[in-house]
């Protein structure tokens, strides 16, 4: 009887009457390097492999507004004295060198995401030129695959102070990309499958 049964079962899935379950994110293989290739700089969506100088001046026109309020006090609907704009012109050329610069840079450096099978999850930028590190975090991850969504938490964090954590939606998955939305940093984030190696 069981061999009839396990024949049947065969024959209804070879027919196509049974497909195979579609992969869950209790599936999901993230283990491994993987670097992220597109994200959000302050509310614009940058792509880590194009020209990060481009992009970064298209970040600094989004938010120029922002910073000249926030850092100058300077309203662009104000009538200023002609004193006061000389003096916001300096501090905007000086203000959009240096963030320019420093965008461009952040843009222009890896970020690489290494998952590890105990449900760590170690995150940091790269240097190519000197391998240094910059900016490391870890962090642990648990897949939620009723809501096809992974919490990422710092370690020893909980309730009320887990104000830190990312409630990533699973937006694509293959065994090369990953594409993640982050509800609280209104953000998507592209990663690749990098071949593994130490930092």
């Amino acid at each position: 009887m069981l061999l009839y049964f396990l024949f049947l079962q065969v024959a209804l899935f070879v027919s196509g009457a049974i497909q195979p379950a579609p992969k869950t994110l209790e599936a999901l293989n993230l283990e491994g390097r993987w670097e992220v290739v597109e994200y959000s700089e302050q509310g614009l969506q940058v792509n880590k492999k194009k020209d990060a100088l481009v992009q970064a001046q298209a970040v600094y026109e989004q938010v120029r507004a922002m910073r000249a309020h926030t850092w100058f006090g300077f309203y662009e609907t104000e009538e200023p004295n002609r004193k006061l704009l000389r003096a916001y012109d300096r501090w905007e050329e000086r203000d959009s060198t240096a963030e320019v610069k420093r965008v461009a840079e952040s843009i222009a450096m890896p970020y690489f995401v290494v998952f590890f099978p105990d449900s760590t999850m170690s995150s940091y930028n790269k240097e190519l030129n000197t391998n240094r590190i910059y900016f490391s975090e870890a962090r642990h991850y648990i897949p939620r695959p009723a809501t096809k969504s992974c919490d990422m938490t710092y370690p020893g964090v909980s309730a009320p102070y887990n104000y830190f954590q990312w409630r990533a939606q699973v937006l694509e998955y293959s065994d090369q990309r990953l594409t993640l939305f982050l509800p609280e940093e209104a953000e998507i984030v592209v990663l690749v499958k990098m071949p593994y190696s130490l930092p």
